[in-house]
């Protein structure tokens, strides 16, 4: 079996478990719809797509692992799982259709394994991310308060972080280029941006919506300070200040050699790590070649 065609088991109310094989590429739409009584669903490394409506009310299902094969999940896909605390994204992930998360109230974490394929992922819509109702993102195990988008990121997308309201802070690069609508729309706790960017990123209007940005402070390159404060949606922050020398990594020069402060340390996929070795980190938004 290679595929397992639309609407197989849609209805299958008394389906407990599914174990799909390794030759199984793709899952079709409503297969398996409105199998409620599905406990436990294991998605093999072959699939590489999730159709339309595919687990739609299997209110039973309480977790869900997405593999690093697939590439795009169907409008509707688990749609009403309201049973569902926990679902984990594969870094492989393109695409997640409209509404796919839409009625999993039930959601309490997001698991991915790369912040930069979480930034390029396309969200048509508020539902279609599972942070809508799950609140909490978490990174490798690790959940993520301080949030360091990766130099390699040119641009944020839709939704992208929509409702995470575990952030407290967000660093963007001087990489990104332009942040899409509701980006960061309900990132209730946040205090802190720090955004290394001397050119203002294109900026939805809508980006920080309902996240309080007027109690929050945005730190940006000095000389950058008035195009920002000139620029919507960034001017609507509380305060806008520059840049300390400690936070562009710059504490001193010696002979031309710049040294930084012993401050968090990231690797190029946004982890945190106890101690820089050999190699290019990130810390506080800079690239750093040790």
């Amino acid at each position: 079996v290679t595929s397992i065609g639309s609407s197989a088991f849609s209805g299958c109310s008394g389906l407990t478990s599914v174990t799909i094989p390794n030759s199984v590429t793709s899952i079709g739409n409503y297969a398996f719809s409105g199998c409620s009584g599905l406990t436990s669903l294991t998605i093999p490394n072959s699939v590489t797509s999730i159709g339309s409506s595919a687990f739609s009310g299997c209110s039973g299902l309480t977790s869900v692992t997405i593999p690093n094969s697939v590439t795009s999940i169907g409008n509707y896909a688990f749609e009403d799982c309201s049973g569902l605390t926990s679902v984990t994204i594969g870094n492989s992930v393109t695409s997640i259709g409209r509404s796919a998360f839409y009625g999993c109230s039930g959601l309490t974490s997001v698991h991915i394994l790369d912040i930069a394929a979480w930034c390029n992922i396309d969200f048509p819509g508020s539902y279609s991310n599972p942070l809508y109702y799950a609140h909490h993102l978490y990174l490798n195990g690790e959940e993520v308060r301080d949030l360091v988008i990766p130099n390699s990121v040119t641009s944020i997308g839709d939704y992208a972080f929509y409702a995470c309201s575990g952030l407290t802070s967000v660093t963007i690069p001087n990489s990104v280029t332009s942040i899409g609508s509701s980006a960061f729309n309900g990132c209730s706790e946040l205090l802190d941006v720090y955004c290394y960017a001397e050119n203002v990123p294109s900026t939805k209007s809508s980006a920080f919506t309902s996240s309080s940005i007027a109690d929050a402070t945005l730190h940006v390159p000095a000389a950058s300070i008035d195009s920002y404060k000139a620029t919507r949606p960034w001017r609507g922050f509380g305060k806008i200040v520059a840049l300390t020398p400690e936070e562009t990594g710059i504490t001193e020069t010696d002979n031309g050699k710049v040294k930084s402060e012993n401050s968090a340390v990231y690797d190029l996929s946004g982890r945190r790590v106890q101690k820089a070795q050999k190699g290019i980190f990130i810390r506080d938004g800079k690239v750093v070649v040790k």
